[in-house]
C-alpha cells in the first residue's frame, strides 16, 4: 500500500502536469496574439504566464513541505529534489511564453507560416513533457524539440536574407525573438530527461 509520502508525491506529479497544461497554453496564446496582432490575447497569455509562476511556485512550496514532514529515504528525497527542479523549469517556460506575448510590432506575412510552425512545435514539446510527468514515453518531447530547432533555422535565416528598412538591428532582433521558442523546448527537453527520476507510481 502506497505510503502517505508517496501519495503526495503522486499528487504533486500530477499538479507538475497541471503546470505543463497552462505552460503549452500560455505559449500557444502568446504565439497566435503575435501572428494576429491581438492585444487581447496577448492579455490572456500574460494572464497565463502568471498562473504558471503562481503554480510553480505551490509545486515547490509542496515539495519543500514534503521533506520537512516526512522522513523519506535517498531515492525518495532524489525524486523530490527533480520535482522542485521541474517546477522551476516549467516556471522559466512560462516566463518565456511571457516574452513572446510581449512582441511588439506586426509579424510580416511572408514569415508567418514559419513562425507559426515555430509556436506550434514548440506548444508540442510542453504538451508531450506533459505526458512524461504522468508517466509517458519521453521520445515525442525530443521529437517535437528537433522540429522546433528546423523550424527556428527556418525563420533565422529568412531573417538574415531580408532587407529589413530599418537595419541590420531590426533582423537581429526578430533571429533573438525565434530563439526564445528555442529556448523554450530546449527547457522541455532538459525537464523531460530528469523527469525519469522522479515520476512515482500511479502517477
Amino acid at each position: 500500500m502506497p505510503t502517505a509520502f508517496q501519495k503526495e508525491l503522486v499528487t504533486l506529479a500530477r499538479r507538475l502536469a497541471d503546470l505543463c497544461d497552462l505552460v503549452a497554453i500560455a505559449l500557444d496564446e502568446a504565439t497566435r496574439a503575435v501572428l494576429e496582432s491581438d492585444h487581447t490575447l496577448g492579455g490572456r497569455a500574460r494572464e497565463q504566464a502568471a498562473a504558471v509562476a503562481a503554480l510553480g511556485a505551490a509545486c515547490e512550496d509542496q515539495a519543500c513541505a514534503l521533506l520537512a514532514l516526512h522522513a523519506p529515504r535517498e531515492a525518495e528525497v532524489k525524486a523530490v529534489v527533480a520535482a522542485v527542479h521541474t517546477a522551476a523549469d516549467l516556471t522559466r517556460m512560462g516566463g518565456l511564453a511571457r516574452e513572446v506575448a510581449e512582441a511588439r510590432g506586426p509579424v510580416p506575412s511572408d514569415v508567418r507560416p514559419a513562425l507559426g510552425r515555430l509556436g506550434e512545435h514548440a506548444v508540442a514539446t510542453a504538451r508531450a513533457l506533459r505526458e512524461v510527468l504522468v508517466g509517458g514515453d519521453g521520445a515525442q518531447v525530443g521529437a517535437a524539440a528537433a522540429l522546433v530547432g528546423a523550424a527556428e533555422r527556418e525563420v533565422r535565416e529568412w531573417a538574415d536574407g531580408r532587407a529589413w528598412p530599418r537595419g541590420a538591428g531590426a533582423a537581429v532582433d526578430f533571429a533573438l525573438f525565434a530563439a526564445v521558442y528555442g529556448r523554450f523546448a530546449g527547457t522541455a527537453v532538459r525537464v523531460g530527461r530528469r523527469a525519469a527520476g522522479f515520476v512515482p507510481v500511479g502517477a
